[in-house]
């Protein structure tokens, strides 16, 4: 399948990744916890930048680390629910989304990576059940309805 955001080049992967970790940024400023000390602050821009300069790895463990100090912040579940998703590791992707939506049930970035590794794994139902929820949270997002375009085009293939 190839939907965009899916498989795309590295140039275009880095400017995806650029714009995520803007609206990630945008998004937990808007919703800055008080509880946000110093220490998690520079996790989470470490987390960034790491995903920003294609370490998934050390995006990863900077991740484990914001969520061990906000367990209940859906953002740090979609930051390294999105490393995982440039690991290949769809299922833990899923399992992080899912995380996220339960802590936040109007995160249209949880569905849309959920839905973008429900269809790396030919998943298409449940890709386009994503991406649809995320359209209802936020019409503009423009990926989500391509891919629901694409994957219909897969299915029909099947």
């Amino acid at each position: 399948m190839t939907c965009s955001g899916l498989n795309t080049g590295d140039s275009m992967k880095k400017v995806i990744l650029f714009f995520i970790c803007l609206n990630i940024t945008a998004l937990f400023s808007a919703h800055a916890q008080p509880h946000y000390n110093h220490f998690a602050l520079e996790h989470l821009r470490n987390s960034l930048d790491y995903l920003m300069q294609g370490d998934y790895y050390n995006a990863v463990i900077s991740s484990n680390q914001l969520i061990r100090i906000d367990p209940n912040s859906a953002i740090n579940y979609i930051i390294r629910a999105r490393a995982f998703y440039e690991m290949n590791e769809y299922d833990r992707v899923i399992l992080d989304c899912n995380h996220a939506i339960r802590l936040d049930r109007n995160n249209a970035a949880a569905y849309t990576i959920r839905g973008n590794a429900h269809g790396k794994k030919g998943d298409f139902t449940l890709a386009i059940s994503d991406w649809q929820a995320a359209i209802r949270i936020n019409p503009g997002i423009s990926e989500a309805a391509h891919n629901i375009e694409l994957a219909r085009q897969q299915q029909e293939k099947q």
